[in-house]
């Protein structure tokens, strides 16, 4: 029997051709032309000696034979796939500095990087934390992971990682001591804990108890990490998330006060624009980008 494997492209562009149920949006995954995937198809379909799609005008569907074909090829291209996936994660190496906003870095990003390391084993990642972005470059950080209004503004090539929407939250005991007999806060005595500075919980009653000075009071810590601390030691109530302050709010040491939020921040990725896609950088932030899709599409 003829070789299959020489029409593994062809293949290739019909799983894509098929998952989509439209040749262009196959053509524009696989960065060819519509024409290129057309001819694929019909090279397929000749050898086959069967319609793989019923053509209506513009629009495509699988015929029956395609309709049994497709489970099968796109199950192969996925065995493929994995098997490279593998020995890719086995054979990348190199060094890899990351310059990160400090919060982020202990509350989230450590435990990724293990996961990641655990993947890629030949790559070490040397994980930096500085309130100021470090410089992008040689003989400074390969990658920067901060707050999107500190990252350079040129040299870099940047991608949104995920917003941080913080919402009240407090120990168990603070909120049955803020709640009124009619369930409601007094957000003008509300106890808060800030950290670094004031700006994010006055962002919070601007937009949700605009006539309160609430916002001015409580104690503020110079890092997220010794807010959190704080406010599990029952000093008041914090800006909470479900990013950072995860571990809290999964315990039920931190609850949720108030269903009101606000988006605090964005934090976003940076290599150097010159950075080739093989690159350690590269490897981890594509990874990082897929890790916090979710995240990133429900903000």
């Amino acid at each position: 029997m003829e070789n299959t494997l020489r029409h593994l492209n062809a293949l290739r562009v019909f799983e894509a051709a098929a998952r989509h149920s439209s040749f262009a949006k196959a053509a524009a995954e696989l960065n060819v032309s519509h024409s290129v995937v057309s001819q694929h198809i019909r090279n397929l379909e000749l050898w086959f000696g069967t319609d793989l799609f019923v053509r209506h005008g513009n629009r495509v569907e699988l015929s029956d034979d395609g309709r049994d074909l497709h489970p099968q090829i796109a199950s192969g291209m996925q065995t493929l796939t994995d098997a490279s996936e593998a020995l890719l994660r086995k054979t990348r190496s190199g060094t890899l500095v990351v310059s990160a906003e400090p919060a982020l870095a202990s509350l989230w990003l450590r435990k990724r990087i293990t996961e990641f390391c655990g993947l890629f084993p030949r790559i070490e990642v040397d994980l930096r934390p500085a309130w100021t972005p470090a410089q992008i470059g040689e003989g400074h950080a390969d990658m920067i992971i901060h707050f999107a209004t500190r990252m350079p503004q040129s040299g870099v090539r940047k991608d949104d990682l995920f917003p941080i929407d913080g919402y009240p939250a407090a120990t168990p005991q603070v909120c049955d001591r803020l709640l009124g007999e009619d369930g409601a806060i007094d957000w003008d005595k509300a106890g808060l804990v800030h950290d670094n500075g004031k700006e994010v919980w006055h962002k919070w009653y601007a937009a949700h108890q605009p006539e309160s000075p609430g916002w001015r009071k409580g104690k503020v810590y110079s890092d997220l990490s010794l807010a959190i601390d704080a406010a599990v030691d029952g000093e008041g109530v914090i800006l909470a998330d479900d990013i950072l302050c995860q571990r809290e709010i999964a315990s039920g040491q931190l609850v949720r006060l108030d269903q009101r939020k606000v988006r605090c921040v964005w934090y976003q990725v940076a290599v150097h624009k010159g950075t080739s896609k093989s690159a350690a950088s590269s490897v981890f932030k594509d990874w990082l980008l897929e890790r916090t899709k979710t995240q990133r599409n429900q903000g």
